[in-house]
């Protein structure tokens, strides 16, 4: 019985594809879990927040407090949108 997750075929995989299929393998996994939700915005937050820092450490802050102003007001916004649309329809 193997150990593997894969199974057994991997020893059916000639020795010079392998190297190749398992760099597909890695690749493909990689790309499926970068399709997840959750990930895509946690990178996209990091992203941000790496944008920012470098910001608020070479300019001004005023600077950094202008870049961090969408993500402030941004839900703000939403919500005020949200409210007013209800407000509209139920009233």
């Amino acid at each position: 019985m193997s150990t593997r997750p894969q199974g057994d075929w991997w020893r059916f995989v000639p020795p010079e594809q392998r190297r190749r299929r398992r760099f597909k393998a890695w690749r493909l996994r990689w790309k499926e879990r970068l399709r997840q939700r959750w990930l895509a915005i946690t990178i996209a937050f990091l992203a941000y927040g790496l944008v920012l820092l470098w910001l608020l450490l070479h300019l001004p802050p005023v600077v950094t407090l202008l870049a961090l102003a969408p993500m402030l007001l941004l839900p703000l916004l939403g919500y005020l949108t949200y409210w007013l649309l209800w407000k509209e329809f139920h009233e």
